[in-house]
Parts: structure tokens; sequence; C-alpha cells
């Protein structure tokens, strides 16, 4: 028996032990990244702070993930890895298909890309994505669909990304500050 099997039953043996915490964890992990969404939007429209930049900062966030998520597939598309319930007795609380890769885990990667891409510049929001990336990674375990190495992979490929994105931050800055012109000019329009 591997580490990452072992790990992944010290987790997943919590899941079908209490219902509410089974639904709880379950409704975060298969809705949590529409609350990250959530998050770029309120960015993206809060004047609180430098619009302009707060907008650029929602920009370089979608780039992350954009660029995640394809590095995600490319893996997947060269490396297949059964999900735990294929190989193992778990306690699957999410119907999943036996078709769909484990590693690495879209998921966790979409959402500590998108904590690492806010981090970089927004400190305290960040922080409480990262923190909330983190239970996401720990749910997709719980509720018995990737192992930790899926989710930790999906971790890395975010930070490794977020670090590649913005070490060439200077490239991306005038296409950015064109798309918020535009925005900003259709946005002048419809308000007229």
């Amino acid at each position: 028996m591997n580490i990452d099997y072992q790990l992944f039953k010290l987790i997943n043996q919590f899941a079908g032990q209490n219902s509410i915490l089974d639904q709880l964890v379950l409704l975060f992990s298969t809705y949590g990244p529409i609350l990250f969404g959530m998050v770029l939007i309120w960015l993206w429209f809060s004047k609180s702070n430098n619009q302009h930049e707060n907008r650029k900062i929602v920009l370089y966030a979608l780039t992350i993930v954009i660029l995640t998520l394809g590095i995600d597939k490319i893996i997947e598309m060269a490396y297949f890895r059964p999900r735990p319930f294929v190989d193992h007795a778990v306690t699957l609380l999410y119907e999943k298909t036996n078709l769909d890769p484990s590693f690495p885990s879209n998921h966790a990667a979409g959402s500590f890309a998108l904590a690492f891409a806010l981090f970089w510049k927004r400190k305290k929001v960040g922080s409480v994505l990262i923190i909330l990336a983190f239970v996401m990674a720990l749910s997709r375990i719980f509720i018995g669909v990737h192992y930790p190495l899926d989710v930790m992979a999906g971790a890395t490929i975010g930070l490794g990304v977020t670090y590649l994105v913005i070490s060439q931050s200077r490239l991306l800055e005038s296409p950015y500050n064109l798309i918020i012109h535009i925005c900003n000019k259709l946005s002048l329009k419809t308000n007229r």
C-alpha cells in the first residue's frame, strides 16, 4: 500500500459518518468553484481601491486559471490515473464516471490558481481563497474522487502557472489595459 492511498483512506474514512457533514462537503466540493467565480465578478465590479487595477487582477486570474486547466488537460491526455473508487473500496459521495481521470485534480488546480493569483495583489482576499482552495482539495478526497497526490499536483500546477504569468506580467499589461479600456467604453455606452 502506498502513502498516497493511505492518506486517501485517512481522509475518506470520515465520509458517510455524518449526513450533515457529508452534504456540506459535497455542496462545497461541487459548487465551490462558483464561489471562486463570484469573487472574480465582485472584484471586476468593485470600485474599492483602484477599479482599473482590480480589473487587471481579474484578467491575470482568468489567464492563470485557463492556462492551469489547459496544462491539466494535457497531462490527463498523456497520463491516465483511475479514480480511487475504481481500484479500491471507498466511501463515494459523488457519482463519477470511470472514464474521467483522477490526476491532476482540476478543482484543486483551478481553486489554487485563482487563490494564488489574487494573493499576488490582494493578500487578504488571496489568503482567504488559499484556505478555501485547501478545503476544496480536502473535499475532493473526502468525497472519494481524488487521491492526495492528485490535489497536490493541481495545487502545484496552479502555483507554477501563477509564478510564470506573474514573472511575465509586463508582456500582458498592454493587452489587459486595452481590454479594460474597451470594457469601460462599452459600459459607458450601455449606461447612457
